[in-house]
């Protein structure tokens, strides 16, 4: 790409208004296709893009199972270097396909997932039941779905933070972004039931002498990813949820609650992890669909008492 359009990222955010991280989304899918043509023994210059070489690389990404969403992300990312070619004059002409053959690529996608918002009666029933449960790691687990729901951050994240990372004082959590800078999060539903969860569960769970992971397992060592997923469907369970409890779901509320708020959408974008604004977008089109007429869930008080 460096020998195509040098300082490409530079050129997007100069040429066509784009930030930088935006501008780096971009660049991070065309290396995907120079090198899907590296592959394919088709290392051609700019001037020889054709629409077949389009159709064919994001047939060959339906045919690994990349979902629609993540091919229509390629379709706009190519669309990109479309343009810069076009306004820097390195190509006379456009290479993209027509709409019609792109959309017949497309169709051969797999479908997304459909969004699912919990609802606030949802949200109750959950807050209940774990607040009314003897288990250990009740406490825990509501901590972890109160930060899920306020901001929808990605489990991942929010099981490598330590101790240090919440700032009491400040009600505020500081995670790394995508950069590897850290970026203070304000909790405002989250903040009690964090705040319990480290004054009357955390050690309870035992942690190992020296653990400062800010979510541990019940055998005291930091918690995995698997055990969130094991956990949230059992709790939705319990609770007699219709809808399968899993992080996704608990994002994607985060995420309705979040625009109902007229929160921005890069700030949304950032909260839930993506690298792309692409996928934010595309993530508030579904919600539109099939949460738009949905209120957005607000997140229960620890009215009741913990035991």
């Amino acid at each position: 790409m460096e020998t195509w359009l040098p300082n490409f990222v530079d050129e997007v955010q100069r040429l066509l208004g784009y930030s930088p991280t935006t501008a780096t989304a971009y660049a991070s899918d065309i290396r995907r296709f120079l090198a899907y043509l590296a592959e394919e023994g088709k290392e051609v210059p700019p001037t020889s893009l054709s629409a077949d070489d389009v159709v064919g690389f994001l047939a060959h990404e339906v045919a690994a199972g990349r979902s629609r969403a993540t091919v229509q992300r390629r379709t706009a990312s190519l669309r990109v270097l479309e343009r810069c070619l076009l306004l820097t004059h390195r190509i006379e002409k456009p290479f993209m396909p027509t709409e019609l053959l792109l959309e017949e690529t497309l169709s051969q996608s797999r479908a997304p997932r459909p969004t699912t918002c919990l609802r606030t009666e949802d949200l109750q029933r959950l807050w209940q039941t774990l607040l009314t449960s003897p288990k250990r790691q009740a406490l825990r687990d509501l901590a972890l779905m109160a930060l899920l729901v306020e901001w929808g951050f990605p489990v991942s994240a929010l099981l490598e933070l330590h101790l240090q990372h919440l700032d009491k004082a400040q009600h505020a959590l500081w995670l790394p972004t995508p950069s590897g800078t850290m970026l203070s999060w304000k909790l405002e539903g989250a903040f009690e039931p964090l705040k319990r969860y480290l004054e009357q569960g955390r050690d309870g769970l035992s942690p190992k002498e020296g653990e400062t992971h800010l979510f541990i397992s019940q055998q005291g060592k930091p918690l995995s990813r698997q055990s969130v997923w094991h956990s949230l469907r059992r709790w939705g369970q319990k609770a007699g949820l219709e809808t399968p409890l899993t992080p996704r779901v608990l994002r994607a509320t985060a995420a309705h609650r979040l625009l109902a708020r007229q929160v921005p959408l890069k700030t949304i974008g950032m909260a839930l992890g993506h690298t792309n604004p692409l996928s934010t977008t595309l993530l508030v089109r579904r919600l539109q669909t099939s949460c738009g007429n949905t209120p957005p869930a607000e997140l229960p008080t620890l009215d009741t008492p913990a035991e």
